[in-house]
């Protein structure tokens, strides 16, 4: 009797975590567990949260406030603009005939969970927004799809995203090809042929090796960021790819959206050779580049296009109108910084996620007194500095920065500004007006540290 494909798909990713066993992983924890540039303003209008009100700061803060002009000039270290994401560029022909089109739309449909637990997108000050909560309460790993021909500069994007954002860059073709020269790896041959004649490596042995390495990444031992956005880089390349993905991944990804690189032939052709002279890979020659162009051109940008349907179907289902997920197209041909510019716009835009919820998150604890969740979002430091000078108390220290508790008063919270530097440090203004009808410019600084995005300090102005 011939086995079924799920009992062949879970045969081979035993077989490869059988290896990850031998170099002495803890495959019981993979098998069982159910994130100087460029700063990003994002401005919104008005939203309502329940939230306490501090009369006065309490907190040496040195920041700009929304006094400022809403349009400076940009420079080296910052450029602020009102834009949500990067404007999407230099796509790739979307023509497809009607068979195409059911087999995409058939794999965007399959897809709509791809995105895991993140609900729909919700509103801060008239900022659109993902809470992304679940994700760190699920221990989910965030994930961003890096697409694009051979040649198209992912692999230098995304040593500029890691570098900056401080998060972690997977080539699942790194992965295949470190797998195809082990010795003990019972596949290698395989993976060895796949990538010399440009075919695509069946999907189970990429994912049981991508398995492995997001899951260590993410309990490494004295990381000094938490909460990091994995980038896969060159997966999924084909309906396989992605049907093999819902079958094994969503249970603890979610896929934040894909950056995927537009770049012409010509060009990639003539950047592959430059780079044969000193990369010493068995796949940069000209015959190879042009059998894995044509696999990209017929196999991957049509998922592409499932991925975009995916997207626009989850902002159609979705009363807010947005989506969970989010493809941009960044267009390839231009200089390594103009690419650059669109990659940290995007960035940023992901980004943005993690920092509104955690902003929202310590209203939410300031207004219920919460302690607890009060300290786990302020940076540790902030709270030993408050409390040394005086001798306070947690609670003291909690009066001190953000009014009495029982002063927990319903606010509304509008014309949200989110300025993100260097990827690694945001600051979030807004005006809250309480009940009463006194209204304040609050902006609090964010940075992200070994638990995630922490609140540094805060600034308030009457207004």
């Amino acid at each position: 009797m011939k086995p079924s494909r799920g009992a062949v798909s879970m045969a081979i990713i035993a077989s490869t975590l059988n290896l990850g066993l031998s170099r002495g992983f803890n495959i019981a924890k993979h098998l069982s567990r159910s994130s100087a540039g460029n700063a990003l303003t994002f401005r919104g209008a008005a939203t309502t949260c329940s939230t306490p009100f501090r009369r006065s700061l309490h907190s040496t803060c040195f920041i700009p406030t929304d006094g400022e002009s809403s349009s400076p000039k940009p420079s080296s270290s910052s450029a602020l603009f009102s834009a949500p994401a990067a404007t999407a560029s230099g796509a790739s022909d979307t023509s497809v005939n009607d068979d195409q089109s059911k087999e995409i739309e058939q794999a965007a449909r399959k897809a709509l969970t791809i995105t895991g637990s993140l609900p729909p997108p919700c509103d801060f000050g008239g900022i659109s927004y993902l809470d992304t909560s679940s994700l760190t309460e699920n221990h989910s790993h965030r994930v961003l799809f890096i697409l694009g021909g051979p040649g198209a500069g992912k692999g230098t994007q995304s040593e500029r995203i890691v570098n900056t954002y401080k998060c972690v860059h997977l080539s699942v073709g790194d992965l295949l090809r470190s797998g195809a020269e082990k010795k003990d790896y019972p596949h290698a041959e395989m993976v060895k042929e796949c990538l010399v004649k440009g075919q695509i490596v069946p999907v189970e042995l990429s994912l049981g090796l991508l398995r492995i390495a997001m899951d260590e990444k993410a309990q490494e031992a004295g990381s000094e960021y938490g909460s990091r956005i994995f980038l896969v880089d060159g997966f999924p390349r084909n309906y396989d790819n992605v049907e093999g993905w819902m079958e094994h991944m969503p249970s603890y990804t979610s896929v934040l959206g894909s950056l995927v690189y537009n770049c012409p032939i010509e060009v990639l052709e003539a950047r592959i050779m430059n780079r044969a002279e000193t990369s010493g890979r068995s796949d940069d020659n000209l015959d190879s580049a042009r059998r894995r162009f044509q696999t990209f051109h017929t196999q991957t940008e049509p998922v592409v296009r499932a991925l975009e349907m995916t997207e626009k179907l989850q902002a159609e289902s979705n009363e807010s109108g947005g989506s969970q997920l989010h493809i941009v197209n960044i267009d390839a041909t231009g200089t390594v910084e103009e690419v650059w510019d669109e990659t940290e716009a995007a960035m940023n835009a992901y980004v943005k996620n993690d920092i509104l919820t955690a902003n929202m998150n310590l209203l939410k604890a300031i207004e219920g007194g919460n302690l607890k969740a009060f300290t786990a979002l302020c940076d540790e430091q902030l709270l030993v500095e408050s409390g040394s000078k005086t001798k306070k108390s947690l609670a003291d220290i909690f009066e001190w920065y953000e009014g009495p508790i029982s002063d927990g008063a319903s606010s509304s919270i509008s014309n949200a500004k989110v300025s993100i530097q260097e990827g690694i440090k945001a600051l979030v203004s807004y005006d809250r007006t309480t009940k009463v009808g006194k209204t304040v410019r609050e902006t609090r600084e964010w940075r992200h540290g070994p638990r995630g995005w922490m609140c540094v300090s805060v600034r308030r102005e009457d207004l």
